[in-house]
């Protein structure tokens, strides 16, 4: 079966209630921090954002609060949505049950798109899909970023709790940054045990932030 489906079936659920207390203590985390600070300069042009892979809006809330900025946000956890939505009802944010091969979003209708740690989960067959939807939704000239393991070399690994599901590490960024259209404008390299660069390889996890051109050409 799908892994995006698996996810939508009751694992996005499973996963939210075993990551809950850690997300809610990394409400603050710093790539968020990062990620505020790196876009700061840009800010009165950020107006919309859209995280893909979500859980409750928790890392969504602060990154909208950081850029002045309106969310929407997507997630295969209707647990997670349903309580990111009573939390941010009176804020404007609205999170919805999904994945990142299908967006419910208009084309070219957010400024700043970012992939919150969760390529690392979606179905090979749906990589493209969901790379391709980032780009259908982010407008020219917006910025895309993507926080996930980085490891030396691309491997996968069967994925401890759910029997047939795998983690996929590589550096996701390549996807966009080798076709041409987006580039590379900084990287903040970290692992989940220190907020700062691992000198181990299989712990390493990165945010980087990339520019989607006006004209590549």
């Amino acid at each position: 079966m799908n892994q995006s489906s698996i996810f939508l079936e009751g694992e996005g659920d499973n996963y939210f209630l075993r990551n809950k207390a850690a997300l809610e203590v990394r409400s603050g985390a710093s790539e968020i921090t990062w990620l505020g600070q790196a876009l700061s300069p840009f800010k009165d042009k950020i107006n919309t954002v859209l995280e893909i892979g979500c859980s409750n809006g928790a890392k969504l809330e602060q990154i909208c609060g950081l850029l002045d900025a309106k969310g929407k946000g997507i997630d295969p956890s209707k647990q997670a949505v349903d309580e990111g939505n009573r939390r941010l009802s009176r804020s404007g944010t609205q999170l919805h049950v999904g994945t990142a091969s299908r967006l419910p979003f208009e084309s070219l209708s957010f400024d700043f798109v970012y992939f919150g740690f969760c390529l690392y989960l979606l179905d090979r067959q749906d990589l493209f899909a969901a790379t391709a939807e980032a780009d259908r939704v982010l407008k020219f000239g917006g910025f895309l970023a993507i926080t996930d393991f980085d490891p030396i070399h691309r491997y996968k690994r069967p994925y401890h709790h759910k029997d047939g599901v795998f983690s996929f590490k590589q550096d996701y960024s390549k996807v966009f940054t080798e076709s041409g259209l987006y580039y590379l404008v900084s990287k903040n390299s970290f692992s989940h045990r220190q907020p700062f660069f691992d000198a181990d390889g299989n712990e390493r996890v990165s945010t980087t932030l990339l520019f989607k051109e006006i004209d590549a050409y």
